[in-house]
């Protein structure tokens, strides 16, 4: 098996301005996967598709190949992740004649993953034979307690959206089905489906991550929160290192 990282950190962004330089902990949002990546004992080559000069100056700044830039216009804009993704694959193998059997997307917008968290997706992957593997976490608001609206008599109405009664052991949270939901962190697919412009493949296993590393930055909140935490794990061993004194 031959994993590829793809890191996808296009100079755009809608809520968030320049959000992949964007600082978090004192230094730019897309370095933590940078130094994620490397790390990882499984990647066979971690490259970055982007059309921002400062990301590139910073992934050579991190030794991460930048093979080809700027990623092409039509691809810097809103477009499913898989398209960029496509590209990369058919530029090394075109250029470079280097054909992975795995393609793994590591986007910047999630920090707090761990060089484990890749490696146990590929490690997945290998034992299974499976097509794609993605990281989980369990969600934290249930679609049988969410609803549909539409404007009548000049309010808006509600009305279920999963067809369950609202009623008795539904309401109790222990009692509803547990459901997950993509963290961002890891994606692992076969390079032949990228190729077919897909990321899902028939069968998906999961890699569960725990809700505190779990964090997407996608608005200023989650870089609040993100910040938070970083604070919280400094206070924390700031505190065992005072305790072990």
């Amino acid at each position: 098996m031959k994993a590829l990282g793809i890191i996808l950190a296009r100079k755009g962004s809608r809520r968030i301005k320049r959000k992949n330089i964007q600082l978090l902990g004192g230094k730019p949002l897309v370095v933590w996967t940078f130094e994620c990546a490397k790390k990882s004992k499984k990647l066979d080559r971690v490259i970055v598709s982007t059309d921002d000069e400062e990301v590139k100056r910073l992934a050579e700044q991190h030794e991460i190949e930048v093979p080809f830039f700027p990623r092409p216009k039509e691809l810097a804009e809103d477009v499913d992740s898989v398209l960029p993704l496509k590209h990369a694959v058919e530029f090394l193998e075109e250029k470079e004649r280097y054909t992975p059997s795995h393609v793994v997307l590591l986007q910047p917008t999630s920090p707090f993953r761990e060089p484990s968290d890749i490696d146990g997706c590929i490690l997945i992957a290998e034992k299974t034979g499976c097509d794609t593997v993605i990281t989980i976490k369990e969600v934290s608001q249930h679609p049988f307690w969410m609803f549909k609206t539409k404007m009548e008599k000049g309010f808006t109405k509600l009305e279920p959206y999963e067809k369950v009664d609202l009623v008795g052991d539904v309401l109790v949270w222990q009692n509803l089905p547990k459901l997950y939901y993509p963290t961002g962190d890891v994606y692992v697919t076969r390079t032949e489906l990228v190729k077919k412009g897909r990321i899902f493949g028939k069968t998906v296993y999961g890699y569960l991550i725990p809700k505190n590393r779990a964090i997407d930055i996608e608005e200023e909140i989650d870089l609040l929160l993100a910040e938070t935490i970083i604070e919280h794990r400094k206070h924390l061993l700031r505190w065992l290192c005072n305790a072990l004194v």
